[in-house]
């Protein structure tokens, strides 16, 4: 008697348990485009939303707090998880073909910087969900686009987002720094 395997099951596992622990760059560079471009979708639809208030005068589709909050989501999301993002997918999928090597200089550090990038945007639209706290104040940061200290004290910014927010940045930021430094020692290398 034979017995068959389910074969799609453990077929997707395996792909999963594959991309999680890659080390290709081919693969982690597919991995950084594909990520950039699911935030462009969500980013995008907070720009559509933002468009569609500002399309006739007093409008009043969602309140001005909620329209700070999707003006900072959708200008920090545009940049860091979705600019930068696809270039670091660019380069690290062409510059290894591009030289000739086989992979980048610093392969582990390579899917690090990803996958730091990929919690730094998971962990800035976590603060949707959890930064109200306690307190219930807030939802997602609304310091505006370059987040200014009036804008960030207590007084006007209550509750955890602007925390979220900074850390955000700065678990995103390093991955960005640790994919930007693989490829300049890939290529000086």
């Amino acid at each position: 008697m034979v017995v068959q395997e389910i074969a799609p099951a453990s077929s997707l596992t395996a792909r999963l348990h594959r991309l999680v622990v890659t080390v290709d760059h081919k693969q982690l560079g597919l991995m950084y485009i594909a990520t950039a471009l699911l935030f462009l979708v969500v980013a995008g639809s907070m720009a559509a939303v933002i468009r569609v208030q500002l399309a006739v005068p007093n409008n009043s589709l969602i309140a001005p707090q909620v329209f700070n909050r999707l003006f900072t989501m959708h200008g920090t999301a545009m940049v860091f998880l979705v600019g930068m993002p696809l270039i670091a997918g660019l380069m690290n999928y062409l510059v290894p073909l591009m030289i000739g090597a086989r992979d980048m200089a610093f392969p582990r550090l390579n899917a690090f910087g990803y996958w730091m990038f990929l919690f730094g945007g998971l962990l800035l639209y976590a603060s949707y969900l959890t930064a109200p706290g306690l307190a219930g104040h807030g939802s997602a940061p609304d310091v505006g686009g370059f987040a200014y200290a009036p804008l960030t004290g207590p007084a006007l910014s209550r509750g955890h987002s602007t925390d979220y927010w900074i850390l955000a940045l700065l678990v995103s930021g390093i991955g960005s720094m640790l994919s930007a430094l693989n490829v300049i020692v890939t290529t000086v290398s």
